[in-house]
């Protein structure tokens, strides 16, 4: 039981330090998620040996994800031999092989933990109120005019919700995360009304003073600051993946309900013209429309980061080479004076650094992943299950139409977030409804 109230302390710090996006707070994290690793391996050998058992008593959902454990093994073998034979700035490479080695640590960590039901329930309560810390903070920040981050004043993003991330684009691809999987949970806990129209009353009451209105509640909150963010693709993203996802969630899961057709549709209506009506939808709006190529350089950045792949198209640069590397291929139609320390296309940045080949893998791994929730969707009878993949394919495909134009997977905080999805993803399709308690149940 230790090890899972540290790993739930773990996932609520995650995005306090600046997101973990300073060098300090992601190695104390990568620490604290091999420690936790270690102990639990130590729990299930001594659990083996005292009930005599020939093998390691493992979940099912870890059981069954060890193909994408092994693709984010070979991932890192890659980094690996990047790091020593073919990267173009070796040091950064080293960082970004340890990077990721504690990301597959920690997606490992959450299958082996996440075992029972109601610690997915738990798992999701604590993203929640992560997020919510960060939602209230950031939107005071901006109401109050303080500006603070992370214990010091911000220089960057002034009159935008930022909450402790350095920016606001990762604050949202965070926020985007917790409420794709917050409105998951609600689904899948559908409320039943059965009996007489007093019981049916007494049922809807007791929903009413239930925490399915306080998780609505909380969602709203983190909904107004993802807004106020001033995120223009972190709000598209969200808004574009719920609407993905309804929709593929009405043609793929069976036993559907009217009660989910009318969830999903009013969580958007009130979500676009409440929230965003009083809380800066404006200031969003003119942000869209001022966008331009005069003011933005992305573009040319991203058919730069395309040509550094044509120029090592098998090995790429080398993972974490971005920053030092692109200088030296910036194009002339780069005019801005900002400095770009990554290629604002985590696509384009993966597929640059990494070489075709283990861009392909990284391909495999979110296809496996959407495959995972969609077949959770189709085949599995329990609401539960079902709600859980609708969460976790809705932070994917928000994350996937985020990357094309930020790079919330080059944020610790926001990749390790990343990887509990995949996880949760493994678990919504092979986590059988019940379970049985192990009898050390660590």
């Amino acid at each position: 039981m230790r090890e899972w109230k540290n790993f739930r302390r773990l996932v609520f710090i995650l995005p306090i330090p600046f997101g973990l996006n300073t060098e300090w707070a992601w190695l104390a994290a990568s620490a604290c998620v091999f420690w936790l690793l270690a102990r639990h391996y130590q729990s299930l050998l001594k659990e083996q040996q005292e009930d005599r058992l020939p093998s390691l008593r493992l979940p099912i959902a870890f059981n069954q994800s060890r193909p994408l454990l092994l693709a984010l093994i070979a991932l890192q073998v890659w980094n690996l031999v990047q790091a020593i034979f073919t990267s173009l700035s070796p040091y950064d490479s080293w960082l970004s092989f340890y990077q990721g080695v504690s990301y597959t640590a920690f997606f490992a960590l959450s299958l082996l933990l996440i075992n029972t039901r109601e610690r997915v329930k738990q798992i999701i309560w604590t993203i929640i109120a992560a997020a919510t810390v960060q939602a209230v903070y950031g939107t005071f920040m901006v109401l109050s005019d303080v500006e603070w981050g992370f214990f010091q004043p911000k220089v960057a993003f002034l009159g935008n919700a930022t909450g402790t991330f350095v920016n606001r684009n990762h604050m949202a691809g965070y926020l985007e995360i917790a409420v794709a999987l917050g409105i998951g949970f609600i689904l899948a806990n559908p409320t039943h009304y059965t009996g007489n129209i007093r019981q049916r009353i007494l049922q809807f009451v007791e929903m009413l003073t239930g925490e399915k209105v306080l998780l609505r509640l909380l969602l709203a909150i983190i909904v107004i600051a993802l807004v106020m963010t001033r995120s223009r693709m972190g709000n598209t993203a969200f808004f574009a993946s719920m609407i993905t996802t309804g929709a593929m969630a009405l043609f793929f899961m069976r036993y559907k309900t009217r009660a989910t057709v009318v969830l999903l549709s009013s969580m958007l209506i009130i979500d676009m013209a409440i929230v965003g009506t009083f809380f800066g939808a404006d200031e969003l709006i003119e942000r869209l429309k001022d966008t331009s190529q005069d003011t933005e350089s992305r573009d040319e950045v991203a058919r730069d980061t395309f040509d550094m792949w044509l120029e090592y198209p098998l090995t790429g640069t080398g993972s974490g080479t971005f920053t030092h590397v692109y200088p030296s291929m910036k194009s002339e139609a780069v005019v801005t004076s900002r400095i770009y320390n990554n290629a604002h296309n985590d696509i384009l940045q993966f597929l640059s650094e990494y070489g075709l080949p283990a861009f392909l893998v990284l391909c495999w791994i979110v296809g496996y992943a959407l495959a995972n929730v969609v077949n959770a969707m189709r085949k599995r009878h329990s609401h539960f299950a079902k709600g859980i993949g609708f969460g976790s394919m809705m932070a994917i495909i928000a994350l996937m139409i985020h990357s094309t134009v930020d790079f919330n997977l080059q944020i610790p905080a926001n990749a390790m977030m990343f990887m509990l999805v995949l996880a949760l993803s493994a678990i919504s399709r092979w986590t059988p409804r019940k379970i049985h308690r192990d009898r050390r149940n660590v």
